[in-house]
């Protein structure tokens, strides 16, 4: 399991972007990671915050 931080230290699980858990995440938004990169973020099973990039690899 690949884990990123937001600029502001919250971390997300990083998942695929064709994945299920993406289509179906909630509260979806852009976030800004602490290394500059921008990554689509939002909300899966509950307690799980999750990430993806559309070049995100399987």
């Amino acid at each position: 399991m690949q884990i990123i931080k937001a600029a502001n230290g919250a971390e997300f699980v990083v998942v695929s972007a064709d994945s299920y858990t993406a289509r179906m995440a909630r509260n979806v938004h852009p976030v800004t990671m602490a290394d500059g990169t921008v990554w689509t973020a939002g909300a899966g099973r509950p307690g799980m915050a999750i990430a993806w990039q559309a070049t995100t690899p399987r």
